[in-house]
């Protein structure tokens, strides 16, 4: 998949309009902060009530409290790393976030700032940076602060109404790619959340436009915005409604080659074990339709079946485990020549199925 070296992880599981700044299940949850909320800090003190020492400039600064003046590049690092350890990230989520937002503050790609570790930091770019590592020792994930995600190769803004892109995502954008022709068609998007999905099958299909469907206005307002951004806004039509009943209302029964969805699919029980970038600040609604996990498949299947032309393909991002379930509905709708394609660890992530002609 393109990748930006530049950008850390994101942390657990699948959008619905992406998913764990890293699909379903989470990774495993990591240490929790020293003081829930406040990135390991109390009262603006490191925990355990440690004297402000650097905030002078004297002396080297204690965990947890930035320098008052600006830094070098490279001192400004090693700062911030300490600090979001002692905020509870893992040294590579600190190194890998603490590179980023620093070449956020600066306007520069990482490798450059890695390259410069005697630069000043202006004092500007340094009061960025400073408030870029208090949101991320809270937990905020990166894409969040910068408004912004790498998918495919390509720029996305990103804002809290919509779930973070996640890598697994571009599994099933393949998938798409890979299966059906490159010649004029129509396919839907459900649940598109940032339009990562419809843009960039768009942008990569000249040929193709792409309907996409949402229930929250504020994720098509983020999607509209990223097909503008990607010269693709008039062949990614936007619908508000649940699912395919939008599309439905609209005459497009029997009329579309493919489906695709990635909604959500994280059991309920679960939320509480994912990630704090993806507890706290994902929108739930995203990231679990109920109980199970499935019901969200459950909703969807029916009302894409009638959007299919003959011939048609629905595509759907699952998670861990619910590969076989999911290709159950697909086959009691109707689906034949179901297939499955793996994400990069080898677990099953898109299930597809197509209805004969």
């Amino acid at each position: 998949m393109p990748a930006n070296p530049d950008e850390p992880a994101s942390p657990g599981p699948g959008r619905r309009g992406a998913a764990p700044a890293g699909a379903a299940p989470a990774a495993p949850p990591r240490p929790a902060p020293r003081s829930e909320g406040d990135g390991g800090l109390a009262g603006g003190r490191p925990a355990g009530g440690a004297s402000p020492v650097g905030a002078s400039g004297e002396g080297p600064p204690a965990p947890g409290l930035p320098p008052a003046r600006p830094q070098r590049v490279g001192e400004a690092l090693a700062w911030a790393r300490g600090f979001l350890v002692h905020a509870g990230l893992d040294a590579d989520e600190a190194r890998a976030s603490a590179r980023v937002l620093l070449g956020a503050a600066l306007a520069l790609p990482g490798a450059r700032v890695l390259a410069e570790p005697e630069r000043f930091l202006p004092p500007a770019a340094w009061c960025r940076f400073v408030q870029y590592v208090l949101r991320r020792a809270r937990r905020e994930p990166v894409a969040y602060i910068l408004q912004r995600s790498e998918f495919y190769g390509r720029t996305f803004r990103v804002t809290p109404a919509t779930l973070i892109p996640r890598p697994e995502t571009e599994v099933l954008v393949e998938a798409v790619l890979r299966t059906l022709p490159a010649e004029p068609a129509v396919v839907a998007d459900l649940g598109t959340g940032t339009g990562v999905i419809a843009v960039t099958l768009a942008a990569e299909r000249p040929a193709w436009t792409v309907l996409a469907t949402d229930c929250a206005p504020a994720a098509l307002k983020v999607a509209r915005e990223n097909a503008a951004h990607h010269g693709v806004a008039d062949r990614v039509r936007l619908y508000l409604g649940d699912w395919a009943q939008p599309l439905l209302a609209a005459g497009w029964a029997g009329k579309l080659a493919a489906v695709v969805s990635n909604p959500p699919y994280v059991a309920a029980a679960e939320l509480p074990r994912l990630q704090a970038e993806v507890r706290r600040y994902e929108p739930h609604l995203a990231l679990t339709p109920g109980t199970t996990g499935l019901e969200a498949y459950q909703r969807l299947i029916p009302g894409a079946v009638r959007l299919l032309a003959p011939g048609g393909w629905i595509f759907l991002e699952v998670g861990a485990g619910q590969a076989p379930a999911v290709q159950e509905l697909l086959g009691a709708a109707g689906g034949r020549c179901v297939r499955q394609w793996p994400d990069l660890a080898g677990i099953p992530r898109v299930v597809a199925a197509r209805w004969p002609g």
